[in-house]
């Protein structure tokens, strides 16, 4: 018997998308997370439910790709991605730059090199904020593309794929895990903005260890003490940055002397 099934079976896998091979991995491996909770093994099987996440998510990121590739490839989706881009790096700049004259409390401007930094390690939490802001959106169109041809490229061919392509099983079951794995994106980008301390407090260490580290300079033309390093501002003045015995940083603004 399972010699009969192994053919079907292998020519069945074969036949898979990357994308809807993603789903079946999901689905295998939740199955697994099921039954070890049923027989009471929760605790070993913990990591089958968050691999079913990342295959869920993976496989709607596959079809995301193919579904976005042709717009932007076309001039007015590069020009919707640039300014989309242009918006997001202008956020990430201005989180960087507080995060420097919050945690240092000195003027952003002494640390460049630290905040083009920073401005890339809060990419996460932009995006983050982008899909949480447009998730409910993104759910209710997702919804009613669960039920509708997705390759479409015209009212005609809308019209005509209706009946042919929406209501399949196997097109509407796709479309369903599509719209599973946009929630559970969405659901990331949430939990995310909702607990990250621990992301802002590496952040924040990051930023003391960097700025007084890697940018400031221990050899100056200003009179500096030991353990202390410079930073420089415009005209007269600099950020003098020093160090605790307790690993603790202190950056003051003061006259070159």
């Amino acid at each position: 018997m399972l010699q009969s099934l192994k053919k079907p079976l292998s020519l069945f896998l074969k036949n898979q998308t990357e994308e809807t091979s993603g789903y079946l991995v999901a689905l295998f491996t939740l199955l697994i997370y099921l039954a070890g909770k049923l027989i009471g093994v929760q605790e070993y099987v913990e990591g089958f439910y968050y691999f079913a996440v990342i295959a869920l998510i993976y496989g709607f990121i596959v079809f995301l790709h193919s579904l976005v590739k042709p717009i932007v490839q076309s001039g007015f989706g590069k020009i919707v991605l640039s300014g989309l881009f242009v918006i997001g790096s202008g956020v990430s700049l201005a989180l960087a730059r507080q995060t420097i004259n919050d945690e240092l409390q000195v003027p952003s401007s002494a640390y460049p090199i630290t905040q083009s930094i920073l401005t890339v390690l809060y990419a996460p939490l932009t995006l983050s904020i982008c899909l949480a802001l447009s998730g409910v959106i993104f759910i209710m169109l997702g919804s009613l593309l669960s039920f509708s041809p997705v390759r479409m490229n015209s009212m005609k061919s809308l019209l005509v794929s209706w009946w042919d392509e929406a209501f399949s099983t196997k097109e509407t079951l796709v479309n369903l895990t599509r719209l599973l794995g946009l929630i559970a994106v969405v659901s990331l980008a949430m939990t995310f903005l909702k607990q990250n301390g621990w992301y802002m407090d590496q952040l924040a260490s990051f930023t003391h260890w960097f700025a007084y580290s890697l940018e400031s300079e221990q050899f100056s033309y200003c009179t500096l003490n030991f353990e202390e390093r410079v930073a420089y501002l415009e005209g007269n003045r600099i950020v003098v940055a020093s160090k605790s015995s307790q690993d603790e940083y202190l950056f003051l603004i003061k006259e070159c002397m």
